[in-house]
This record gives structure tokens, sequence and C-alpha cells, in this order.
């Protein structure tokens, strides 16, 4: 079986398996599994490949057409520029979730600009405290991480309710180099919450509604973990929690930044309206509502 064969016999599977990107997972699998990419492959498309490497690529195309996701596959995901690791006990980063991260940066560069204008002299510049910045029900640690990244001027902590999720998050931590200035730590927001106070908050909370958890597409539905798309009846536990509490963990004047469901944008934004101002929502790439933000 020649390479062309090989491509073509990948895109046919996953299309009548449902893939709905089924052009660019082909591509994808090809480079991963039998290491050609497409200058490779358009050099030689008449190639041969070793049989120990089809049979490779037969396992993982198997589990693929079962629509086990492709990120867990792999066992990684890019987001922000950055490799995570990714399995079954954490969502799959999103790029619409990016959008979270950028506006977190923002507010985290405006308050090292105002803080240093309020600073009299070079030495306590160079002392200065950093931003501390908390990530809450944080998954794979992706948005923490990523600003941690971004923003060498923060100590960023990470809270999660899973264990499972939280061993994740660590390992996240360890690989992308941010161990002494991120930390991971367990934590139930809906019965507890942190002790101490933050300059932002950012969160990506369960928010599904409980009956709509069964109409999501089969990758999501059957392999993510459940406990991380639940929000409750009406999607609006945690943001409601997070949202009644803030004020324990939030400075005042402090960013709360919440990443929400494309319809849930002035339902967010009403749970904030009493204790916080400058409130927003704001929009995706795809042009829906995906950040809700506001000040304590």
């Amino acid at each position: 079986m020649t390479i062309r064969d090989i491509l073509t016999n990948i895109r046919e599977r996953l299309q009548k398996a449902g893939i709905e990107d089924f052009e660019y997972e082909s591509w994808v699998l090809l480079e991963w599994k039998l290491h050609i990419d497409r200058a490779e492959f358009y050099m030689n498309p008449n190639g041969e490949v070793k049989q120990e490497l089809l049979e490779e690529l037969e396992e993982v195309l198997l589990k693929r057409e079962q629509r086990v996701p492709l990120q867990y596959l792999m066992g990684e995901c890019e987001f922000m520029g950055f490799d995570f690791s990714v399995d079954e006990r954490v969502l799959i980063p999103r790029q619409d979730t990016e959008c979270l991260v950028e506006l977190a940066v923002e507010d985290i560069r405006n308050i090292k600009t105002q803080n240093r204008c309020e600073l009299n002299n070079a030495e306590d510049q160079k002392n200065e405290q950093k931003v501390k910045v908390l990530d809450l029900c944080t998954g794979s640690g992706c948005i923490g991480i990523s600003i941690a990244h971004y923003k060498k001027n923060t100590d960023v902590e990470l809270f999660e309710i899973s264990d499972i999720a939280l061993e994740t998050a660590e390992k996240n931590i360890k690989r992308n180099n941010v161990s002494d200035r991120v930390k991971s730590y367990k934590m139930d927001i809906l019965n507890e919450y942190p002790k101490k106070k933050y300059d932002v908050v950012v969160s990506n909370p369960p928010y599904i509604e409980k009956a709509v958890i069964e109409t999501l597409q089969t990758e999501v539905k059957d392999y993510e973990p459940r406990i991380a798309l639940d929000g409750g009846e009406d999607g609006l536990v945690f943001y409601r929690r997070i949202t009644e509490t803030a004020h324990n963990f939030l400075k005042k004047g402090g960013l709360l930044a919440f990443e929400i469901g494309y319809n849930q944008g002035e339902s967010v934004r009403g749970l904030m309206q009493n204790d916080f101002y400058d409130t927003e929502v704001i929009k995706d790439l795809n042009d829906n509502d995906r950040v809700v933000i506001g000040k304590l």
C-alpha cells in the first residue's frame, strides 16, 4: 500500500465515522504515526511504509473511529503557542479560551504599569510585589500557566476539585518550566474559597446545562470528564458561587474574568451587576459571546 493509498484510506474512514474535520486529521495522523509531513508526501506519494508503523496507525485509527478525541490519543494539545499534556482527566483546551488569557494578560500589564508609576524610586520598583493571579477550576492548567508564560511578574495559583485533574495540571507546570511561579491546590469552590486575595481571578468553570450534556458532540459527552462539563440545571452554579464569594479572595478593583457558553453572556453579567463595575461581555473570533469581565 502506497502513502497515497494510506492517506485516502484514513480520509474515507474518518469521514465515514462522522469526524467533521477529517481532512485535517488525516494529515495529522499521517505525520504523527508515519512521520510523513505534506512536503514529504508530495515528494514521494507512491512510497511504501513499514508494516510496524502501519500497525501503530491502525491501532490509533480504530480508536478515533470510536470518536475518542484526537488530542487524547496524542496525549497533548497546543494552546496559546505552548504544548500541554491532556488526557481523559481534563477538558481539551480550545482556541476560544485564548481570549480569556489575552484579557487577563492585558489587565496584568495595566496593573504593572500603574504600580510602577506609583513607586518612588528604582529600588522600590526592583522590589515591587508580583501580581497575584488565581485560576479557578483549572483542569489542565492551560489558562493559568499561559498567563505565567506571558507575564513573568506574576505568581499564579491553580485550584481544582479533582485529584486526577490536578495530576495533569502539575505535569503541565513542570512541562512548561513554570514551577517557580505556578502552584496547584485542591479546592471545592462550591463549598469553600481561597483564604488569600488576588489581583486577578480567571475561571473557565463547568457551564453546560445538565440536560444539554447528552446532546453534545460524541467526543465531548462520551469522553471528556463530566465533572468539568456539568454546570447544574441552569449552567450557572459555578458563576453564582464565585461571584457571591469573590469579595473574600479578590482585591477591591481586581479583575474577575469568566469563560462562558455562547448563550450565557447577559445571565453571567447579571450575576455580577451588584458587586462589580465595568462589566462587559466579550465575543470570540467566531462572534459568539465567550468572556464576561468585571472589576470588584
